[in-house]
């Protein structure tokens, strides 16, 4: 057994090594930009919006490839993203049942949640914090996994299903490096993904999300999936 540990952590660790040393490369292009005016304060303030808010729902993505094909933000994204915010709070989480009636009529992939006007507001909320004022609740339509959305409305537009990826032995690690042009910062994100007992197999997914400023704050107002790299 310690023979299994120590070969899998050194697998591991030569996993995050290759990881550094891609991320290494990809910054040396980016450090000129960086340096326009990019402070600590604001690097950490963005990674801790997109750790809090949208890093899980991206990693999500990578952990369903087939997903990225139709990694697009619009509304419906952001009505995804937001929903998948305030699904577990307690005031929407009250909303969910995994019934056996309602699973064999809806095909969710864990359950659903009711479509109630409490849960409207949360969703509405949660979207203008992210994404500003102009922030329309708009989701995608359609049982079981008849949409590449996450969380899509019933046909009949009663519940909101849970179609979350689920992680498994799926493990992913993500880096940041920052730019900035006038008033827009970009936070260039890279996400390692590999299978547990597979870590020397690792793929590199590589966004950017883009923000304003927005008084003390930042709204997002692009999250784009670049490429995949095989390393």
């Amino acid at each position: 057994m310690k023979i299994t540990v120590c070969k899998r952590r050194a697998s591991v660790l030569a996993a995050l090594c290759i990881f550094a040393f891609f991320i290494v490369s990809m910054q040396g292009a980016c450090v000129q930009a960086e340096a326009a005016g990019v402070s600590a304060g604001e690097k950490k303030k963005i990674q801790k919006l997109i750790d809090d808010t949208v890093i899980q729902y991206i990693k999500g993505a990578c952990n369903y490839p087939a997903k990225l094909e139709q990694f697009v933000f619009n509304a419906k994204m952001k009505t995804d993203i937001a929903f998948h915010n305030v699904a577990y709070k307690k005031h929407v989480f009250r909303q969910f049942s995994s019934e056996q009636r309602l699973m064999e009529k809806y095909l969710p992939y864990a359950g659903v949640y009711k479509y109630t006007d409490s849960v409207k507001a949360a969703v509405k909320k949660q979207g203008r914090a992210l994404f500003g004022e102009s922030f329309q609740i708009s989701f995608a339509v359609g049982d079981g996994f008849s949409t590449s959305s996450n969380y899509p409305l019933s046909h009949d537009k009663k519940y909101v299903l849970m179609n979350f990826t689920d992680w498994g032995d799926w493990y992913a690690n993500h880096k940041y490096w920052f730019t900035k042009q006038g008033s827009r910062y970009r936070a260039n994100l890279a996400v390692a993904s590999y299978w547990g007992g597979a870590e020397e197999e690792i793929t590199v997914y590589q966004f950017h999300v883009d923000l304003h400023k927005n008084k003390k704050s930042y709204i997002i107002k692009d999250i784009v999936f670049e490429k995949q790299i095989d390393t």
